[in-house]
């Protein structure tokens, strides 16, 4: 008879849990408050009428692709740094983060070390002239590609070093920088690898998670051995054999078991898209299908739980 009180003891208190965690919507899940944002590529001019479309939409949070300002010059930069602030503002947007630029020239990671100290300038000049928008996420990639067996450590070292200063010069300014996790033969291609620079560099770096840059693991894995350092997000689908930028839904991630990972570690949002739109899209990739795509699978996440 003990025992069997003690069981039911037992189930009552973990259907109490598992119905206090994960019940209901009624209660306020985690993932209610992960606000929708998505990068600038949907944007065609930046202009007051496709912001404020964007919030229409129900999109809160912008990142920026920086690399049409490498082509101004000071004081177009700065004018341009204005109004955005401006528009953004008005429109009830906020630029969460910036990619920054990436190429086999601009290229932390480089064996050049005349490039390589350039580029550390031009994030330096980045983070000064963004520095009005309080940008809360510099996005970096660790390496251009591609990179040899026989001379990764040595980019990795370079890698390493760049983000010693840049992390140390972040300080500066509202934002820190996070790590993207990166595909193919780039560094930080593995959970293990993107630590390992973050270990070693040991001043305050993050992860920016690609979900659909993890080729040599599963994405919930990656999740999982990155914990809370992950701190903003590039959400897309893919095949797992390449990186596809395709709408969720289109391609093979369980996106169940990502947000649960993601709920775990106490990733608190934005739900950030990459998705990358092509001509001849179905359905057309728009503010519309990114907002409606998270409400789908926000909706199935949470099912899932009851």
């Amino acid at each position: 008879m003990k025992n069997i009180f003690l069981l039911l003891t037992f189930v009552v208190a973990f259907s109490m849990t598992k119905w206090f965690s994960y019940s209901s919507t009624d209660l306020g899940h985690p993932v209610e408050n992960w606000q929708v944002g998505t990068y600038d590529g949907l944007l065609e001019e930046f202009s007051r009428e496709e912001l404020d479309a964007f919030r229409e939409e129900g999109i809160r949070y912008l990142e920026l692709s920086i690399n049409p300002l490498l082509r101004m010059s000071d004081e177009e930069q700065a004018e341009w740094v204005r109004d955005l602030k401006q528009r953004t503002e008005i429109a009830g947007l906020r630029v969460w983060s910036v990619h920054m630029p990436w190429s086999n020239r601009l290229d932390i990671s480089t064996t050049n070390e005349e490039d390589r100290i350039h580029t550390i300038h031009i994030h330096i000049r980045i983070m000064e002239l963004l520095e009005p928008l309080q940008i809360q996420k510099y996005v970096m990639h660790p390496s251009a590609e591609p990179i040899m067996d026989d001379n990764r450590q040595e980019r990795l070292a370079n890698a390493i070093a760049s983000l010693r200063i840049l992390s140390e010069e972040s300080k500066k300014f509202s934002g820190t920088i996070a790590i993207e996790v990166m595909p193919r033969t780039l560094l930080g291609n593995t959970s293990d690898e993107i630590l390992q620079i973050i270990e070693t560099v040991d001043n305050g770096l993050e992860i920016c998670f690609d979900t659909n840059h993890v080729l040599q693991e599963k994405p919930e894995e990656f999740v999982r051995r990155a914990g809370s350092l992950i701190t903003t997000l590039h959400v897309s689908d893919y095949d797992g054999l390449d990186e596809k930028h395709w709408l969720p839904g289109r391609g093979i991630i369980n996106w169940n078991q990502v947000i649960h990972e993601l709920v775990q570690i106490g990733f608190e949002g934005p739900w950030m898209y990459e998705v990358v739109s092509r001509e001849g899209d179905d359905p057309v990739i728009d503010a519309k299908a990114l907002v409606e795509t998270w409400e789908t699978l926000k909706k199935n996440y949470i099912d899932s739980l009851n």
